[in-house]
């Protein structure tokens, strides 16, 4: 965690861990007021101490609570919808970590996604996906990372990983990632009860 600075949130209401030299999107894009984007701004001659590479992006999303008691499920009702954003119906859910005493749970889930719907240029990306459950502000706090994956030798893990569901033989920067999303779900804290009212 020694790699991670403290990150406010949504004006300073919620807060968590974040990487160092990640630009907030909303500087050079319109984001919804439900999200915060960040992407990765580190050029590829500055080195890196975290694991990860330079093409990584993080949202974090505020999405009214899902009416859906079994917190698993309710992580498969978010995924889907994620899914269906990127027009990918192909996902494979290769790690999964519930904290049930956080109300929290993280997964890396790989698929197949289209840009701009188009087929032709379908791109393999990791994605460690994260919920914690506000109940009391009847709240669904789903943190994304994506890590494109460009490299025939990543793409060879990458399968190799959802055909065995196996993490242990993802690339490197993915399970960077995946530990970046463990730590932002751990800390992730609300400042300011008031943002829910």
């Amino acid at each position: 965690m020694s790699h991670w600075i403290r990150q406010e949130l949504y004006g300073g209401a919620i807060s968590t861990v974040f990487p160092k030299a990640f630009l907030d999107a909303s500087m050079i894009r319109q984001v919804p007021d439900t999200q915060e984007v960040f992407v990765n701004s580190r050029r590829e001659e500055e080195p890196t101490d975290d694991g990860l590479g330079y093409d990584e992006s993080v949202i974090v999303d505020l999405l009214q609570r899902v009416e859906e008691d079994n917190d698993r499920k309710a992580l498969d009702i978010h995924l889907a919808e994620i899914s269906d954003l990127s027009k990918s119906h192909n996902w494979t859910i290769i790690n999964h970590h519930a904290q049930p005493e956080k109300n929290s749970q993280t997964c890396i889930v790989v698929e197949t996604a289209y840009k701009w719907g188009k087929e032709s240029m379908a791109e393999t990306v990791a994605m460690c996906v994260g919920l914690s459950r506000l109940s009391e502000f009847e709240t669904d706090v789903v943190i994304s990372i994506l890590v494109p994956i460009s490299s025939q030798e990543e793409l060879a893990a990458m399968a190799q990983a959802a055909a065995q569901k196996s993490p242990e033989t993802l690339p490197s920067r993915v399970q960077a990632a995946y530990g970046l999303l463990q730590d932002m779900v751990a800390n992730l804290t609300v400042e300011d009860p008031s943002l829910f009212v």
